[in-house]
């Protein structure tokens, strides 16, 4: 990785909404990938977990870093059976400005943001929206977007179907863990939302594949 664009990862890292700790445990890994894989586009044959037993971080801790730099477009994760495997993406394909990956950025960061309102929910016990709402994936921008007519044929080719799924089970587990919230069912809805949890993975799926969407639209 180049110094440029390491320093653009760790400007867009620093501009997130994240604790002092967060950030700062993303940044660790994103360190150690680089140093495991200095050229760009390089695949790192170093998976999750051992990623984890190299700095010394709990699972939780690992997902939620590398879900992060996912978010930012540092990393590709690549599932190979029951091993996820890291690329290290190129500049180019970093830097996407087409519209597609416009739109696909910005459902990013709106159901990334999905864990705020959770999070408000199950301390205050109450919430802006139903959750038959929540629970309808063509309801939120980019479910209409995904449906609509925006996107062609072309467009609905490789990752779309997969990502179509992800989605609705997205605002499936979303649904249920708001009906937790609400229903006076804490620790449950605790549970969903930690790290290892339903939500959380689901939350952690989606986000990886949008995150390799919008990879390959860009090319």
């Amino acid at each position: 990785m180049s110094f440029d664009q390491h320093d653009m990862f760790r400007e867009r890292l620093n501009a997130m909404p994240l604790s002092a700790g967060r950030r700062g445990v993303a940044a660790m890994v994103l360190v150690e990938i680089v140093r495991w894989m200095p050229e760009e586009g390089a695949v790192c044959s170093v998976t999750v977990d051992e990623l984890g037993d190299l700095l010394n971080l709990r699972l939780g801790e690992v997902l939620s870093a590398v879900g992060t730099l996912a978010e930012l477009g540092s990393i590709e994760l690549i599932e190979q059976g029951a091993v996820t495997l890291i690329r290290l993406v190129p500049m180019a394909l970093a830097k996407c400005g087409q519209q597609l990956g416009k739109e696909i950025g910005e459902a990013i960061h709106f159901h990334t943001a999905w864990k705020r309102r959770l999070r408000h929910a199950i301390d205050t016990g109450q919430t802006d929206i139903s959750v038959e709402d929540v629970a309808r994936d063509d309801h939120c921008d980019f479910g209409r977007w995904l449906y609509g007519p925006a996107l062609s044929d072309a467009d609905r080719n490789g990752a779309y179907e997969n990502i179509c799924q992800l989605h609705k089970q997205f605002h499936r587990i979303a649904a249920a863990t708001l009906q937790l919230a609400l229903s006076n069912k804490k620790k449950e809805a605790e549970q969903a939302m930690s790290a290892t949890g339903i939500y959380a993975r689901a939350s952690t799926r989606l986000i990886w594949a949008l995150s390799g969407w919008r990879r390959v639209v860009a090319t």
